[in-house]
């Protein structure tokens, strides 16, 4: 195997020429070397080229204990010599899943009882869509289907995530959103705000507008509403003042599930 850090060019033409990347002009990159990433400590990554680089993304939102973690370097390879993987269907368990699911538990809101986990923020709405769905065909509402999303919201790359987003390069040449997959305004308040309106009065005019659309389609239709609380790829947006306090009223009104996808902004992040 070629070392990287002593041969970067050519990793570079190997990934250029083989690996497809997400979210990246698949022509661009076909002309152009990617900037490859070699080394990370603590907040910062080093490219190929010595080049050091302050990470404020933090990767991919995800890294949110920095890198060079020896402690976490240590626990994942005695972890791996013991037992690398074992999955959890059909009732099986292993002891790091079990304690972390009781440790998550433990710092949740008390109204919060389980965790399923998954591997990505794309692949657990996906999931949140399934249960969803299964939750109110269980209460006998199977015409309760439709999703409720946000204008400039981030929900993932999968069919059903990049449905869920409101991002329109997300749905082009996809033949995106999937029937059943709505969007309302996002609560930017200094993009969207009408003049002369407080943040008070511009939560109040979304909630009026997100309670117009529910009626518009028919309450009996419509299953949740997922948001961020804080939009990331929209731009880091938080909410205006007041804005949930007047959303969470009507979906319970309506019957709606309430999705929080805290994948970018949960724990602290």
């Amino acid at each position: 195997m070629t070392d990287i850090t002593t041969h970067p060019a050519s990793a570079q033409e190997a990934d250029r020429k083989t690996h497809l990347h997400p979210f990246t002009s698949a022509a661009e990159h076909a002309e152009e070397p990617p900037k490859l990433m070699v080394a990370g400590d603590g907040i910062h990554v080093r490219d190929a080229n010595g080049k050091t680089y302050l990470d404020a993304m933090s990767g991919l939102w995800c890294v949110n204990v920095g890198y060079g973690r020896d402690e976490i370097v240590d626990a994942a390879a005695q972890q791996a010599r013991r037992l690398p993987y074992y999955h959890t269907f059909a009732a099986m368990a292993n002891e790091p899943v079990a304690r972390l699911a009781d440790r998550l538990i433990s710092l949740a809101p008390g109204n919060m009882s389980r965790v399923f986990f998954g591997s990505s923020g794309s692949d657990t709405n996906d999931t949140q869509v399934k249960i969803v769905r299964y939750y109110h065909n269980v209460l006998g509402k199977p015409e309760k289907k439709k999703i409720i999303g946000r204008l400039g919201g981030y929900h993932g790359s999968t069919m059903a995530g990049a449905s869920l987003s409101g991002l329109p390069h997300m749905h082009a040449a996809f033949d995106l959103p999937l029937p059943g997959f709505l969007h309302v305004d996002s609560p930017h308040y200094w993009r969207h705000a009408p003049d002369g309106l407080s943040e008070l009065e511009f939560s109040q005019l979304l909630a009026q507008n997100l309670e117009q659309r529910i009626v518009r389609e028919g309450p009996e239709t419509v299953a949740a509403f997922i948001a961020e609380p804080v939009q990331g790829a929209a731009g880091v947006i938080p909410p205006p003042e007041g804005y949930f306090e007047a959303i969470v009223p009507i979906l319970r009104k309506y019957d709606i599930l309430f999705i929080v996808d805290e994948v970018i902004c949960g724990f602290g992040r």
